[in-house]
């Protein structure tokens, strides 16, 4: 378990929020409570591991209304949102929405600290994939433009002639940019190319 996460538990019963508080400090794990979805959010940072707790119906601002504004975020703790009813249409809502579990307020001590810790897991591992998006984003704006092309068509399947004939230069030309784009992406062979290219978010054509 992640020492540094921290459960973030958002619910306007104060006697819950402090139930569950002493629930997840049983596990290890130290907590965070707020009132309402506006006070969480405007205290909310991106860069804080863990995983939110965050119940449907309270004033103001419902819980789906919350998991939809969090859900600009390029970085955000994966959701367990709490019900006290059992509402399909709402639980359908939230998992569409990206929310890792769905829970009655009638969950079982077992069954909360099960979606704790898959949500702090999936949370590390997607906080290390951010972070292999975000350098391989870096190198790859260190490309030229005209390398670019190349990479795209590289992607694609084309070989270097045919490269060379679509962008008008000479396969020599094709070539050098080639060998400046492996360099500069640290790639030793074409599947680490698209690998890269897949970590970084580009879009790998389907091959010609």
């Amino acid at each position: 378990m992640n020492e540094a996460a921290t459960v973030f538990i958002v619910d306007d019963d104060p006697a819950f929020r402090e139930s569950l508080g002493v629930l997840i400090l049983s596990m290890g794990l130290k907590s965070k409570t707020f009132s309402s979805g506006d006070e969480f959010l405007a205290s909310f940072d991106e860069r804080q591991p863990g995983c939110i707790v965050l119940d449907v119906r309270m004033p103001h601002q419902s819980g789906l209304a919350v998991q939809e504004r969090l859900a600009k975020y390029s970085l955000c703790p994966p959701i367990i949102i709490l019900t006290g009813h059992a509402e399909v249409p709402i639980a359908l809502r939230a998992l569409k929405q990206g929310a890792v579990e769905f829970l009655q307020k009638t969950f079982s001590e077992g069954e909360l600290r099960d979606a704790i810790q898959r949500a702090i897991l999936l949370d590390a591992e997607r906080r290390v994939a951010h972070v292999v998006a975000e350098e391989r984003a870096r190198k790859l704006a260190l490309l030229s433009q005209p390398e670019r092309e190349v990479l795209e068509l590289v992607l694609a399947g084309y070989p270097n002639k045919r490269i060379a004939s679509s962008l008008g230069v000479s396969q020599r030309a094709v070539e050098d940019r080639r060998a400046r784009i492996m360099k500069k992406l640290e790639a030793e062979t074409l599947p680490d190319l698209v690998r890269f290219a897949i970590d970084a978010g580009m879009k790998v054509p389907d091959q010609q």
